[in-house]
């Protein structure tokens, strides 16, 4: 303001240079008084008000609504996707470019996501760059979202001022109940919305730091890997329930439910209209807020855990690709340094092209380095006086990287004058069975791990003889019931904890191997059940509704993320797939999952009807009872299946077209059934499970992480038995 204020004098003050021979000191006084209101108008313009408009420019009138304080006066907009259109209340000056801010109180009773647009200086459409508590949650509470809005220009059908558009993006049909709309030059004052302007990731790390132990050398250290990947709505990035699932809609990604106990108040969101078994609100957490990894790495501290590898999933969204967001990368560095921990980056690149994956991990290295100052952090991980990188994925047959470019990729971290590392590689568990041309590429790494070996000792052994360091993978058990949409009470892919038995035998069986550093995998992966950190006994209801699952997938090895949909039974036409409808799918694969309940004891035969040459594979209760190579023209198979009384079969039908042309349909005869389609009456959509502590306290796999450290160094006999608590 005081620079206005020094702009408007400075125009008088000139004025008065270059006409006192013309006016009187009289003109020159009203004038200088003119200026002062001129300034005084700029000064009031910090913050205004804003009203809704209507389409001819007349200010939109309020209605009564009620609130948690009672009836108040509110602008409401009750059609799915509409808009309204914001103006000052009174004249607002600022520069055209420039950043506002932008608070929008809400009566929250709804769901969806805030949407704001306004005009950027390039005249096009633009959304703010920054959002806070941007997304209803239905907390029947009075909220204020903030927003960045950057390069917003004025528009000349308004006289010049600012125009921004409000509205509700919705996954439900709700009212959205809009309290007030302020906009304002400085940025609001709360802590969490300050946090969300600030870009933390760019430069050096300067807070406070706590030194670890030694970070010279991983040797002796248990290191777990860090994800870091769980979003929530209203957390920094804005993103909504990323990994914990369909939220909303009661569906999970996640096999275990965070014991939330620890978790600072601010950090936690309502879980839309879940609720756990005990009949209490469900919450969940996000990784983008920094008290959340203060919190994780803390837990490390106190389980003498040395320290996580962060991993980083490769995308073309990183920082140094497209100016991404790093909230993570910042959060984990601050906490390590403030826990004293050690940390490295690893490198995932699973479901990356190998035409990009070299010049990508180049440019976001030398970005680590040179921008994000990583070789200046004092709790960056080394080994031999270089700094760790560890690369997970490149051998694995499925991610499809050729060994040209993986050797280029091994090349560059390992021998780059200015850039290169101690470089750990990450191989799959069969790496004996792979060509010799990888036998070779294993031998470039100055230490590999071998993903879910359990064959410690051979290991051990097999690694010295390639003159490489050996990483021990452990992991606590193995489940992605809800991920992948498997029937509850399903035992496919499916490791059991068994109390923490299993996790134990892994870790006595690397101490006995001695082995002398292990990797934990992982520390926060809840979605596939191989989660260290405290999980609640008390996780929601898995789901349970009629009719049956329906995956839709590209390949027909039923791999990667499936188009999910659902049916009320199997009597489908190929020529309705959703994403391929009227194209030939070769390679496409089609899986019906759920529970069949048949209404009496006995013998019942399935029978799948297929098209010739398509190929089809019937599950019940996890056995395979059908296998059909290849439909011939009779296009049917059949299968014999004994059910006791009240017993629920778990139904698993994959289906490989070739075209999309016929009918796959199934069929059954039984205890006084002919032979009929399976009626949509017997079929249930329920999938999924949750993992609980099994009678231990939440804390127990942080426990048995510590004592199974205490084996790798001796401190504890290698043949331990678990302990009890």
């Amino acid at each position: 303001m005081k620079i206005l204020q020094i702009v408007c004098f400075r125009k008088s003050f000139n004025f008065l240079q270059s006409s006192i021979s013309k006016i009187s000191f009289w003109a020159f006084l009203v004038l200088l008084v003119q200026d002062l209101f001129i300034w005084k108008a700029i000064a009031d313009t910090g913050q205004v008000k804003m009203l809704a408009m209507q389409t001819n420019g007349m200010p939109l009138d309020q209605m009564t609504v009620r609130t948690e304080k009672g009836n108040e006066r509110a602008w409401v907009i009750s059609e799915r996707n509409s808009y309204l259109t914001f103006r000052p209340a009174s004249p607002y000056s600022f520069s055209k470019g420039s950043k506002l801010y932008l608070a929008v109180t809400y009566f929250d009773d709804c769901y969806g996501r805030i949407k704001v647009q306004y005009n950027g200086k390039d005249r096009k459409n633009k959304s703010p760059e920054r959002i806070f508590r941007g997304a209803p949650g239905k907390t029947d509470q009075t909220v204020t979202a903030m927003f960045l809005l950057d390069d917003i220009s004025p528009e000349k059908q308004s006289g010049n001022q600012p125009i921004i558009r409000i509205g509700l993006e919705r996954a439900k049909g709700d009212r959205f109940v809009i309290l007030g709309v302020t906009l304002q030059n400085q940025p609001f004052n709360n802590q969490q919305f300050q946090y969300i302007l600030s870009s933390p990731w760019i430069g050096t790390y300067n807070g406070p730091t706590v030194k670890p132990a030694d970070n010279t050398t991983l040797k002796g250290k248990v290191m777990v890997g860090y994800q870091g990947w769980f979003r929530t709505p209203n957390d920094p990035e804005a993103r909504g329930w990323v990994h914990w699932g369909d939220i909303q809609n009661g569906n999970y990604n996640v096999d275990m439910w965070p014991d939330i106990s620890q978790y600072p108040k601010q950090v936690l969101e309502k879980a839309a209209d879940i609720k756990t078994l005990s009949g209490k609100p469900g919450y969940l957490f996000s990784s983008a807020w920094p008290e959340v990894a203060d919190l994780h790495f803390r837990w490390m501290r106190e389980h003498d855990i040395d320290g996580a590898f962060l991993q980083r999933f490769v995308s073309d969204k990183f920082c140094s690709i497209s100016g991404g967001s790093e909230w993570v990368l910042a959060n984990v560095r601050e906490a390590a340094n403030r826990e004293g921990r050690i940390w490295a980056i690893e490198y995932d690149v699973s479901g990356y092209a190998d035409a990009k994956i070299l010049e990508t991990l180049k440019k976001d290295w030398k970005w680590m380095v040179d921008t994000f100052g990583i070789l200046k952090d004092p709790n960056y991980a080394y080994e031999n006086g270089k700094p760790v990188v560890f690369i997970w994925g490149l051998p694995f047959p499925d991610r499809n990287f050729t060994l040209k470019t993986s050797n280029a990729v091994v090349d560059f971290f390992k021998n780059d004058p200015k850039y290169g590392v101690y470089l750990i590689g990450g191989i799959p568990g069969n790496w004996r069975k792979m060509d010799v041309g990888w036998q070779d590429h294993f031998k470039k790494y100055d230490a590999v791990l071998s993903w879910m070996s359990r064959s410690y000792a051979d290991d051990v052994a097999d690694f010295a003889k390639l003159g490489v360091i050996y990483y021990p993978h452990v992991k606590p058990g193995f489940s992605w019931s809800n991920l992948m949409h498997i029937p509850t009470g399903s035992t496919e892919a499916y490791t059991p904890r068994e109390g923490g038995k299993f996790y134990w035998n892994c870790l006595c069986d690397a101490a006995k191997a001695k082995v002398d550093r292990l990797f934990i995998g992982m520390f926060d992966e809840y979605d596939e059940g191989t989660a260290i950190m405290p999980m609640s006994d008390d996780a929601p209801p898995t789901p349970s509704r009629p009719g049956l699952a329906v995956q839709f997938f590209k390949n027909n090895k039923f791999q990667g993320r499936p188009f999910n949909t659902s049916y009320a039974d199997i009597d489908f036409d190929l020529a309705s797939i959703p994403q391929f409808k009227g194209k030939v799918v070769n390679g496409f694969g089609i899986r019906w999952i759920g529970q069949i309940k048949p209404p009496t004891p006995g013998e019942y035969t399935f029978t799948v009807e297929g098209v010739a040459g398509d190929r089809a594979r019937l599950f019940i209760n996890d056995k395979r009872v059908l296998d059909v190579k290849e439909f011939g023209l009779s296009h049917t198979d059949s299968a014999k299946v004994m059910v006791d009384r009240g017993e629920k079969l778990l139904l698993r039908l994959d289906y490989s077209p070739a075209s999309t042309v016929g009918k796959v349909r199934l069929l059954w005869k039984g205890p006084g059934i002919v032979s009929q389609l399976v009626p949509q009456s017997v079929f249930t959509d329920a999938w999924g499970r949750f993992n609980n502590n099994e009678g231990h306290n939440s804390d127990w796999y942080l426990k048995l992480t510590q004592y199974g450290k205490e084996m790798m160094l001796g401190k504890r006999p290698e043949d331990s038995p678990i302990p009890e608590k």
